[in-house]
């Protein structure tokens, strides 16, 4: 009796071991989801794919759309292509007034910016992009191009792609073609440049 009682006891065990280590079966490990770690604690690293002709021909859509926006003197036709923040990390810089510079931080203070140069200049704005560049994630981007106004000239911008549904907002201007000094960082190391450079072209 002692003994059928001790094999049903080790049974017992057996058992409820099994039970317990059942959530490392393969099947469970199959069914976690694969998104990279936050924590540090490890995880599989996804692999990001970008299409960076389709990001190129968005912003440059965006950066056009915001020149034709420019041209209705409205700010409700032009303000929304911009990153709706009111960080120093958001701005234009521009020498629209008398040659003199000024910098606009800040969504309000870029919309109150435009207000007052309307005062002064007015009529369509279009704008040629000569370069452009991608970082590897496809949500950061500069480019150079020029302008045409009332006054004409070169200008670089940046633009930020922070949530997928609203796409790509402008971040910073830079209307001076740089004769105040750089105002707007260009990428470091982009994954995509258009064109590209001319060691890669030979």
């Amino acid at each position: 009796m002692e003994g059928k009682f001790r094999a049903y006891l080790i049974c017992a065990l057996f058992v409820v071991g099994c039970i317990a280590c059942g959530g490392d079966s393969d099947d469970d490990a199959d069914r976690q989801p694969t998104q990279p770690s936050t924590s540090g604690g490890g995880g599989e690293v996804i692999q990001i794919t970008v299409d960076y002709a389709a990001e190129e021909a968005a912003i440059l859509e965006v950066f056009t759309l915001h020149a034709e926006g420019i041209g209705t003197k409205n700010p409700d036709e032009f303000m929304p292509y911009w990153l709706r923040s009111e960080s120093e990390d958001v701005f234009v810089a521009w020498d629209f007034w008398a040659g003199a510079f000024e910098k606009h931080l800040g969504w309000q203070a870029i919309k109150k910016g435009w207000d007052g140069i309307f005062r002064l200049r007015s009529g369509k704005m279009s704008v040629e992009i000569e370069s452009i560049a991608i970082n590897k994630t496809g949500k950061n981007a500069t480019l150079r191009g020029r302008y045409q106004w009332a006054v004409s000239g070169g200008l670089i911008a940046s633009m930020v792609k922070k949530d997928r549904k609203e796409g790509w907002k402008i971040q910073q201007v830079d209307y001076t073609n740089e004769k105040f000094g750089k105002q707007v960082d260009e990428l470091k190391d982009p994954a995509y440049v258009n064109p590209p450079p001319e060691a890669e072209q030979e």
